[in-house]
């Protein structure tokens, strides 16, 4: 026997041996092409959790009345997880690989619920399944695609109010294929987005669904020359905080845009857009526009430009045709001097779909004219800018309706937020955020405030828009009678940089309005002097602002002195402790439409950081606003966070408080939160690099 395996193994020696040079010649010798295993891990790592949450919330109604009502919210929550982290391959790298992050568990919750009457109580017992999954094939072929799924469950901080439970899940597929030529894109996605604020009332839990299939192919022969297509198709289901309405609306999206670049240099270029949106259900809204465009660089110092546009939009049965055209030039006399000049002209046609007479046509034309100056000089650097706009309106077929979709609008407190057009019809008023994924509620996240023939938007501090955020507004305003409108605006601004940090300011904007039909005494005028001087001074740890705000305005003139600053009070390695404040003084003089009122506010923050050690690390913030407005009262608002986090080795925890308090003139709202977080975590395959 032991004869016989000698002679085998010789051999196979001699075999292996004769065949070694054709196997390198194949390039497929044993010893540069190992086998490799079907699935192969590149790292792998198991994980034991425990999660625990606390909150208690207290809201009272009326709280310096005899008569008040009060109700009490308790919320725990325990969760025992286990999870695993993994990524690798499937049949080689250059076939397909994956990543795999997933948790699971059991909960228990308790409610308890004290108010007026009967209290309530409740308990729940539960799984929990968390998992964020990725898997690309084909990553460097001709044609390669992924699958995507996760599940997952986190919290979404609110300024001066608790934070609300958030469950994510998202899934999809994308197909790809890689051409320099002709790449093509198809991806499906399913969403779904829950909010829970964790007590009986509902009042801040939303759901939303949405469903979308979109395909982009992109055709280009060259550099120079582009054409890309893509169509939408979007299903999205709605229900938002503080209403039990759902919005239902189904979208379909085409775009096609075109681009050449030609003349010397391939300089010029010459721009076309055609998009088509029809939707159905709930808001709905539909679009048609063609837009092309042509810009000539004659050169380095001189750009004309001018473009076309015809845009077709439809909103609550009414219809809005508009054919536009704009030409402009840009001039560079140096360096430092920049202007631009632009004319245009428009018409549009607005009609009612269900009315029986016709709508309202207006035309308008205007200019606008700009120059601006930034100069570096021996103390530092001086820039201005300035600009000149006319616009000359008429309107026919009036005590009809027009539309405007997408008007941006930003909030900022304490001031109201006029919309742009008179005599709005406040039933259609529409507002999103800026990406239009959030419809706001009037009454909970908002007020329309009628002031004459104009309307204000005006914030709520319990609702979900927040302070300086910029909204997009659609409605439909009425015109009375016909008119013709001319409106200049010149808008100014200079300002010094020393370079030893102080930057003085000033900027002014004033806008006259006529009305050439005089004998529609109904129509208001809105004439506008704005003037702002003020200053700011800027050190490595420190800056301090102070600025003088005086406006003229025919609806709600006003001044106002707001002053701010920031410092980082120590700093080194281990900690930082850093604070802010704002403080703003508005003296409102009124007006034939609203009464003199005055409004104080003021915002302080702070922020520290400790790294006591190498593995432990905390971090707290505070924040509080103070505001006093004559007309309606005092509201305060506290909000005071602060995290432990400690690890050492595989283990890990995270204690995590917060604070929250809003004193409104009629109620407060005051939660207290804790969470704890415990991981262990158990590597088995350490990832690819580590030692």
């Amino acid at each position: 026997m032991p004869a016989q395996r000698l002679t085998l193994s010789a051999v196979c020696l001699i075999c292996s041996t004769a065949l070694t040079p054709v196997a390198a010649l194949c390039g497929d010798s044993p010893a540069s092409q190992p086998a490799q295993p079907a699935v192969q891990f590149d790292r792998l790592t198991f994980e034991l959790g425990f999660d625990s949450e606390f909150e208690r919330r207290e809201v009272i109604t009326a709280p310096r009345r005899r008569f008040r009502f009060g109700q009490v919210d308790e919320r725990n929550r325990y969760e025992e997880t286990v999870g695993m982290e993994t990524g690798g391959s499937l049949f080689g790298e250059r076939v397909m690989q994956f990543a795999l992050d997933a948790r699971w568990g059991v909960s228990q919750e308790s409610f308890h619920e004290s108010r007026p009457g009967p209290d309530l109580e409740d308990r729940d017992t539960g799984d929990l399944r968390e998992y964020d999954f990725h898997l690309d094939f084909l990553p460097a072929g001709k044609i390669s695609g992924s699958v995507f799924g996760s599940q997952v469950r986190d919290r979404i901080a609110r300024r001066f109010l608790p934070s609300i439970v958030r469950q994510r899940e998202r899934y999809g597929a994308e197909l790809l294929y890689n051409d320099a030529k002709l790449p093509m894109r198809l991806t499906f996605e399913h969403l779904y987005d829950q909010l829970r604020s964790g007590t009986f009332r509902k009042l801040d839990d939303e759901d939303r669904r949405e469903d979308s299939l979109e395909y982009e192919v992109t055709w280009q022969p060259n550099e120079f020359h582009s054409l890309r297509f893509n169509f939408e198709h979007e299903r999205r289901k709605e229900q938002f905080s503080g209403t039990q309405t759902i919005f239902d609306t189904t979208r379909n999206y085409l775009t096609l845009d075109h681009s050449l670049q030609f003349g010397r240099d391939h300089k010029h270029r010459l721009e076309t857009l055609l998009r088509y949106q029809d939707e159905s259900g709930d808001l709905a809204r539909d679009t048609f526009e063609f837009a092309p465009r042509l810009t000539f660089e004659i050169d380095d110092s001189l750009t004309l430009r001018s473009g076309a546009q015809y845009l077709r939009e439809m909103f609550e049965q009414t219809r809005a045709d508009q054919l536009r055209g704009d030409v402009g030039l840009t001039k560079n006399f140096s360096e430092a001097w920049i202007g631009s000049l632009d004319f245009y002209g428009l018409r549009r046609d607005t009609k009612e779909l269900d009315a029986r007479r016709g709508g309202v046509d207006e035309t308008e034309w205007g200019g606008l004219g700009n120059l601006s100056f930034n100069k570096e000089n021996r103390w530092g650097r001086l820039s201005a800018n300035t600009s000149y706009s006319h616009t000359q309106t008429r309107s026919t077929s009036g005590q009809r309706g027009g539309v405007v979709i997408n008007e941006a609008v930003t909030l900022r407190d304490p001031q109201p937020s006029y919309l742009a057009h008179r005599n709005i019809r406040r039933l259609t008023v529409i507002v999103t955020d800026a990406g239009r994924t959030r419809t706001y509620i009037a009454g909970c996240d908002y007020i329309l405030l009628p002031v004459g023939q104009f309307t204000a938007l005006v914030r709520l501090s319990t609702g979900r828009i927040a302070d300086r955020q910029t909204v997009r507004v659609s409605y439909l305003y009425r015109t009375f009678n016909n008119y013709d409108l001319t409106r200049d605006r010149i808008d100014f601004r200079i300002q010094q940089e020393f370079k030893f940090g102080l930057t003085p300011y000033y900027a002014a904007s004033i806008q006259n309005e006529d009305v050439g039909a005089r004998r529609f005494r109904t129509f208001a005028q809105r004439n506008i002097r704005r003037h702002r001087v003020g200053a700011t001074y800027r050190r490595k740890r420190w800056s301090a602002g102070l600025e003088y705000e005086y406006n003229d305005d025919s609806i709600d003139p006003y001044q106002a002195l707001h002053v701010n600053g920031d410092w980082t009070i120590y700093e080194d390695a281990k900690q930082q402790l850093a604070g802010n404040g704002q403080f703003s003084r508005f003296l409102f003089d009124g007006s034939h439409r609203l009464r003199a009122h005055d409004t104080s506010l003021l915002d302080l923050g702070l922020s520290y950081r400790y790294l006591l050690a190498r593995n432990l690390e905390i971090a707290a913030s505070s924040a509080y606003r103070w505001e006093d407005e004559s007309s309606f009262g005092r509201t305060k608002g506290f909000d005071l966070t602060g995290s432990l986090e400690y690890r050492i080795g595989q283990f890990s925890l995270l204690l995590e408080t917060e604070y929250d308090l809003l004193d409104l003139p009629g109620s407060t709202d005051e939660t207290m939160s804790v969470w704890l977080k415990l991981r262990r975590t158990i590597p088995v395959i350490a990832e690819r690099g580590e030692s």
